[in-house]
Parts: C-alpha cells; structure tokens; sequence
C-alpha cells in the first residue's frame, strides 16, 4: 500500500516495511538476480527476486510492527491524499489562514500528502494562480480551479507512468512520459505554450518554482 510518498510493505507477521524512494530509487523484478551498481537490498521469493536500486541514495527503509505504525514520525502527521474525497474544498478553505504562499502549502505535507516540486508548479499554472499569492489572497473559485487542477494532473500522470527526471525510472526501467506534458516546470526562460510570455523562475523555501508572470496572477 501507499501513504504519501512512501510505500509500506505488509507481513503476516504483522512486521511492515516502510520505503521511501528518494529521488532515483525504483523496485525491479528478475527471475535470475544480475548484479547491477546501485543495488542495495534484494528480495528472496520461490520464483522472482525484487531488487531495489537507488543511484542517490535518498531513499531508505525501515522496519516497524503493527503497534508503531501509527506512531511513526513519518507517516503521523501526512495530510490527506490529494486523490481522496477528505481533500476537498471545505478542507481547503479551513486551512488558507495559515501565514505561507499557495506553493508552500501545496508542498507542505502536513496540508495534503505526496504532491511533489514539479506537480505544485503544473496545478499552480492550469489554475492561473501566481505561486507567491499569500494564502489569505485566494479566491474561492479559484480553490475549485487548484482541487481539479491536483485531480486531473495527477490522473493524468498516472496513465502516462508518472514524470521521468534525469535519471529517474519507473517500471521495466520505461520513461514517465508526462514530462512530456508539463507546462512551465524545467522551461525556464521559453515561451509559455498560452501566451508566448517567458516562463520564469524562482526559489521558494529551497526549490525551484516555474511559473508564467502573464498567465498567473
């Protein structure tokens, strides 16, 4: 199963394990292990191994049992997902009097769990909403234009394998192909594809914002 941006694989025994893939960790599946760089944990089962790699070295896995999982310092204070019907508009608006910009509470797991840098800049850009807007600032129709903006990018995102970075891979070691379909992240400096503007960007809270100064407000 999935919380956030962590896997937790369930035992009988009631021992779990908790994955987080970092940046370039993925799971591989062989019938006959061969060695590759990067391999750092590998799976036994009757007729497969699971192999997981992770070129960074970001991610990490504990093990934890059943009584301290809900206890556990990474998974107690996630936020809804952002696919689940707890994230939702009156939700939403509860928590726009906190004292931070749209971007910041879109990346704060706390608010919604596993939106990741590159998503909180497409849902900003399909919403029109400018990513320094404070908070107290949003309108309400506009909080309906960021909740279906989460939904429909991420569904999206799904069915094309996710968004592949440098050297991030997902399954069969394939490409997510919708990077191919990101609007503003990664496009510094090049014409926004609605208005022609540039596309700028900026550093919130240590990363990297993309966002186009014309379309957004």
């Amino acid at each position: 199963m999935r919380r956030g941006k962590y896997l937790l694989f369930l035992y009988n025994d009631k021992n779990i394990l908790l994955f987080h893939l970092g940046m370039t960790g993925f799971f591989r599946i062989e019938k006959k292990y061969q060695f590759r760089k990067h391999d750092h944990l590998i799976f036994n089962f009757i007729n497969k191994k699971l192999i997981f790699n992770d070129i960074r070295k970001f991610g990490f896995v504990k093990i934890l049992n059943e009584r301290e999982i809900s206890e556990c310092s990474h998974l107690k204070n996630l936020g809804p997902e952002p696919l689940s019907s707890k994230f939702c508009y009156n939700y939403f608006k509860k928590n726009l009097n906190r004292k931070t910009n749209i971007k910041n509470l879109l990346m704060n797991q706390s608010f919604v769990a596993g939106l990741g840098n590159i998503y909180c800049s497409e849902i900003l850009f399909r919403s029109k909403v400018k990513p320094t807007r404070q908070l107290r600032l949003i309108k309400e129709n506009e909080i309906s234009k960021i909740l279906d903006s989460v939904k429909k990018i991420l569904f999206d995102s799904i069915k094309l394998g996710g968004t592949t970075i440098k050297n991030f891979v997902v399954s069969d070691e394939k490409i997510g192909y919708f990077k191919n379909k990101l609007m503003v992240y990664g496009r510094k400096g090049m014409n926004c594809f609605k208005c022609k503007n540039k596309i700028d960007k900026i550093t919130q809270s240590g990363r990297s914002t993309f966002f186009c100064s014309r379309c957004q407000k």
